[in-house]
């Protein structure tokens, strides 16, 4: 998945939510999320892993919780920001872990188990996260208006994006008439005779990664890969 597309998907869920999200909520820094000085990018995997686990907690809490005024655009958000934070987690763990199986390669010394966790989150837990971003950005844009989809529609599988297209088109073409004409439409509903993939992120993911989060930057671990003992 393209990172800088989702970097900008981040700050259109975040601006959805903003009303939503507790002032300075992304501030809130733990000790615990700090990765040692020997780690490269050592600020840049701090912040992600942070960022990840903040939006993951808060996009869950407001997913599995809505308030009674939620809009359908703001469920659909909190799915993706819970979604994005986890995905966020995963990738800063892939990257600390091959550092720690590089460095430990080279000491010539165990990697602490780290190999296998970084193979297990390459090829079960990302790929799994991105097809449940690619489900909950679906039904996401189907909400925008359509020159508010063209910066994430190619996150989206290229079978789908046509489907996406002309259903965001046709509301829209609904909505102004409705400006126009004054004609009263009861219930619109985007994508609602359409097949939506809808891929939930399970609370078990969630609780993985906040798990192995302390064995990724042991402190163990990183004192014999950073004093050559």
């Amino acid at each position: 998945m393209d990172a800088w597309i989702l970097k900008q998907l981040r700050a259109k869920v975040l601006t959805d939510l903003g009303q939503l999200i507790p002032s300075g909520y992304f501030s809130n820094e733990t000790k615990d999320n700090h990765f040692n000085d020997s780690f490269e990018g050592a600020k840049h995997l701090s912040f992600e892993m942070e960022w990840g686990q903040l939006a993951a907690k808060i996009g869950k809490n407001l997913y599995f919780e809505p308030l009674p005024d939620f809009t359908a655009q703001q469920i659909s958000a909190s799915e993706l920001l819970m979604n994005l934070g986890l995905l966020a987690c995963a990738e800063t763990s892939l990257c600390a872990t091959e550092q720690l199986v590089s460095k430990a390669a080279l000491k010539g010394i165990p990697d602490g188990n780290s190999g296998n966790v970084a193979n297990q989150i390459k090829t079960e837990k990302i790929p799994i996260l991105q097809q449940n971003i690619i489900g909950a950005l679906d039904q996401y844009l189907h909400h925008l208006p359509y020159n508010e989809i063209i910066p994430y529609i190619s996150l989206i599988p290229k079978d789908r994006q046509e489907n996406i297209i002309n259903m965001v088109q046709e509301k829209s073409k609904i909505i102004n008439n409705i400006n126009v004409t004054g004609s009263n439409v009861s219930n619109i509903q985007a994508g609602g005779n359409n097949e939506i993939i809808n891929h939930k992120a399970p609370s078990g993911i969630l609780n993985w990664f906040f798990g192995i989060l302390g064995a990724v930057i042991s402190g163990v671990i990183i004192y014999y890969l950073t004093t050559g003992a």
